[in-house]
């Protein structure tokens, strides 16, 4: 046994008595003699028991149970008090003493309740390490997580769905509320179907105002969360922000179509930016391609970029018109 066990009391008979109990089980035992000396030996800790006597030279012992609550040390504590009465006994488990034992402590009770409190505090580390495992998982993926269980209380919210969705930590606890317009209300909505079907539900690119200026794009997916049994137990909320993924779509598609001129490939995204280029220039374009190339179509994106863009865009079918026909057309005739 590698258990380290602190005992305070001001009796030098009762921590030798104690320190010879417990080391012969193999526990490791530091001693203190006055409450000064329990807290300095606390600060240097850790200890996984604390044993202290309650009356402690004009302090009690519940200071110390007080001390560890505070300091958030998962460290389990037995009062022992000379002067047992139901008013002492009500006070220590008020403070959260693991065990409350008189004077004179027998060695099999002393061992018994040792024993116990060591056993409650490796489940206790076991359920700390398990959940900052999972809360550390929880706030490592960049979807937004929510749980909650039947009523829709809120079970968890991890860091990513606070920025997607404005969903605050402070939600843990309490029911899920009706968001308020501008807000769809979507994820509430997704919830309650699951819980009420076992199936899950989904949501994809749902506008979503969020907390943000800017509107975004979310894919939500509802999951009912089932014990052993197959029980439905709760639900569980994955949001997924895709705001920048049906930007660059929007982006591509409007890259792909230009004017009227259709095309996202390398030569057509240089003909785009010489069109762009040429647009503004007061010159005349010769364009030139082979027949059904789209040269109607650049001579359209011209002008439509261009600064006559509102005025008319007239088209002649030179190919189609004598020589002098196409003068009379072009320039004007005089009878």
């Amino acid at each position: 046994m590698n258990e380290k066990i602190l005992v305070i009391d001001d009796e030098e008979s009762i921590r030798y008595t104690f320190n010879r109990f417990l080391v012969a089980k193999g526990y490791q035992v530091a001693l203190a003699a006055s409450y000064a000396e329990g807290l300095s030996r606390l600060k240097q800790g850790p200890f996984d028991l604390v044993i202290s006597d309650i009356c402690l030279d004009g302090h009690s012992g519940t200071d110390i149970l007080k001390m560890v609550k505070d300091c958030a040390w998962n460290c389990p504590v037995i009062l022992i008090t000379g002067f047992p009465n139901l008013e002492t006994a009500a006070e220590a488990v008020h403070f959260g003493a693991y065990d409350y034992l008189p004077k004179p402590v027998k060695q099999e009770s002393l061992l018994r309740v040792t024993e116990k409190a060591l056993r409650m505090k490796l489940l206790e580390d076991e359920k700390y390490r398990f959940q900052a495992n999972l809360e550390a998982i929880f706030n490592s993926v960049s979807e937004g997580l929510v749980t909650v269980d039947q009523t829709l209380r809120v079970l968890e919210v991890n860091k990513a769905a606070e920025h997607i969705c404005g969903l605050p930590r402070g939600l843990i606890g309490r029911i899920l509320p009706q968001r308020e317009p501008p807000c769809c209300g979507k994820c509430r909505e997704a919830l309650e179907q699951t819980l009420a079907t076992g199936q899950a539900v989904e949501y994809y690119r749902q506008p979503c105002p969020g907390h943000s200026v800017s509107p975004q794009v979310v894919t939500l997916r509802a999951t009912p969360l089932r014990d052993p049994q197959q029980e439905i137990r709760g639900a569980v909320l994955v949001l997924r922000d895709e705001t920048r993924l049906a930007e660059l779509e929007r982006d591509l598609q409007a890259c792909s179509r230009f004017h009227g001129l259709v095309g996202g490939s390398p030569a057509m995204q240089e003909v785009y930016r010489l069109i762009e280029r040429l647009a503004e220039v007061p010159t005349t374009v010769l364009i030139t391609g082979e027949s059904g190339t789209g040269k109607e179509l650049v001579a359209e994106a011209l002008h439509a970029g261009g600064e006559r863009k509102n005025g008319p865009f007239v088209k002649v079918n030179c190919a189609a018109l004598t020589e002098n026909l196409l003068e009379s057309e072009l320039f004007g005739h005089v009878r």
